[in-house]
């Protein structure tokens, strides 16, 4: 092979290995919130948005404590959060259209559903009664920092909730 032959060569796998490293992505932040009517606790303060927008759909819980929160990358295999219920939520994303991201929710023994993000708002979905309140999973678009898990790509009335209080006006980010 000549010379110019084995760097065409050497190019061509190095633009295939870079071509299939280009997995689409979506940075979420998932945070755990227990909402309940023990006390009337907004921790952090920006919690009063949730507040509002649960008491406006008929959820009037009096407290919001979020528990957790971690900031992930979603591919498509799936990544698994630990609930302090004992359950695990399970991410994934299905699919992306027209940067719209669809991610598929699954919570042990309790619900599975597909959503569909947009760059701005908040999706809930219930995940179990923990500790005298519900659990409830807010993921959110993350525009800032690198995630500290990359994994591949929610019904009570979890599924209301979702749907209910979902602002997917414009579309998640995402990195190709």
């Amino acid at each position: 092979m000549t010379r110019l032959g084995s760097r065409a060569a050497a190019l061509l796998l190095f633009a295939s290995a870079v071509a299939l490293g280009a997995e689409p992505k979506v940075r979420i932040n998932a945070e755990v919130i227990l909402a309940s009517n023990n006390g009337n606790t907004i921790d952090p303060p920006a919690l009063a948005r949730m507040k509002n927008q649960f008491s406006q759909k008929g959820f009037a819980f009096t407290s919001y404590r979020r528990l957790s929160s971690e900031k992930l990358s979603l591919k498509r295999e799936p990544v698994e959060l630990k609930l302090p219920n004992q359950r695990t939520a399970t991410l994934r994303l299905d699919a992306i259209k027209a940067d719209v991201a669809t991610v598929r929710v699954d919570i042990s023994d309790l619900s599975s559903t597909t959503l569909t993000m947009g760059k701005e708002g908040s999706l809930f979905q219930f995940a179990g009664d923990h500790d005298g309140g519900q659990l409830i999973l807010k993921l959110s678009p993350d525009h800032g920092s690198q995630p500290r898990h990359t994994a591949s790509g929610i019904s009570r009335p979890a599924e209301a909730v979702a749907r209910e209080l979902v602002d997917d006006s414009e579309p998640v980010p995402v990195d190709r």
